[in-house]
């Protein structure tokens, strides 16, 4: 084991290893809050404030002469858009919710594991979502166009990709605290 991580893990270096994960627990935790705020404002003021031109080049529908985006679409364009997100929310909430339980030096319980399998879930969801919820908005919007047929696109990128393997990570981090929980348990059992 190298010198450096050997003296991580020290007993000695315990107390300092504590705070730090308290200090940036709590960072995180109000992190998580100022993110899923930001994230919402931002879905809303994009489909309100946003000029049509960008609205249509985002949903790959370049090129194309079109009719203005009314607000009956603008609105609709929100609520099948806040699908993705309110799922990416709703694991920073529940992931919010472990931070504050590590800044209070609760580690391995339960219900901290079962908020990091929330967060995986909410983020598998979300990721899977947005190519469908991407196409489901390339045809709204092709319905403001003048050309005669409608279009779909679907996209997949390399973000796409790496959301999916955090999500698979923070899934099988989940999964080995649940492990760590219950052999502790057992030893417990045992004393």
């Amino acid at each position: 084991m190298p010198a450096s991580l050997w003296s991580e893990l020290s007993p000695s270096a315990r107390p300092a290893r504590l705070e730090r994960i308290r200090a940036v627990s709590r960072v995180l935790a109000y992190a998580c809050t100022g993110i899923s705020f930001v994230l919402a404002v931002g879905l809303l003021a994009y489909w309100l404030a946003s000029p049509d031109e960008a609205i249509l080049r985002d949903a790959g529908l370049t090129g194309i002469a079109f009719h203005p985006i009314g607000w009956l679409v603008r609105l609709t364009g929100l609520v099948v858009s806040a699908l993705p997100l309110g799922c990416l929310i709703w694991g920073l909430s529940r992931v919010r919710r472990a931070f504050t339980s590590f800044a209070a030096g609760r580690f391995f319980t339960a219900a901290n594991i079962a908020r990091l399998r929330d967060l995986a879930i909410a983020m598998l969801l979300s990721t899977l979502l947005k190519p469908v919820i991407g196409a489901l908005l390339s045809i709204l919007l092709s319905w403001q166009t003048y050309a005669q047929g409608k279009s779909v696109v679907i996209a997949l990128s390399s973000d796409t990709l790496l959301a999916l393997l955090f999500a698979g990570l923070v899934a099988v981090t989940a999964w080995v605290m649940a492990e760590a929980n219950a052999i502790a348990d057992e030893h417990a059992q045992f004393v």
